[in-house]
């Protein structure tokens, strides 16, 4: 799934140029350059079995990365499982983090196997 999302977030943003320096700095992937340029963000859905969405807005996927936090250089916050390692019997998988779940009021009910979540700004 991961993969998935990486490529096609390369593939909607081949007009810019890869930060591929900054994806090794990072661990971050994939990253752009939009240097002086502004920059159109794809759109980014989940969508849940049973027919439950959620749009994230840019910031919780897309974050600037870099010293002054505004260098230029846009990465995709999302990340995957196989950080952890190869020999992890979990993924591979997307995480869902802390900037995913930025203002979204998630429930994770493991006794019933449910994911539950609605939009809400947390102060």
């Amino acid at each position: 799934p991961y993969d998935l999302v990486a490529r096609e977030f390369e593939n909607q943003m081949s007009e810019y140029k890869r930060a591929v320096d900054v994806e090794s700095e990072t661990g971050l992937r994939p990253c752009f350059d939009v240097t002086g340029k502004s920059a159109e963000l794809p759109e980014f859905t989940f969508h849940f079995v049973g027919g439950a969405k959620l749009s994230l807005p840019v910031a919780d996927y897309f974050s600037f990365v870099g010293d002054d936090g505004d260098d230029g250089v846009l990465c995709m916050t999302i990340v995957s499982s196989n950080l952890i390692g190869s020999n992890s019997s979990i993924g591979p998988s997307i995480i869902v983090g802390n900037y995913q779940q930025q203002d979204i009021y998630f429930e994770y009910d493991l006794e019933n196997g449910v994911l539950g979540f609605r939009k809400q700004i947390c102060k």
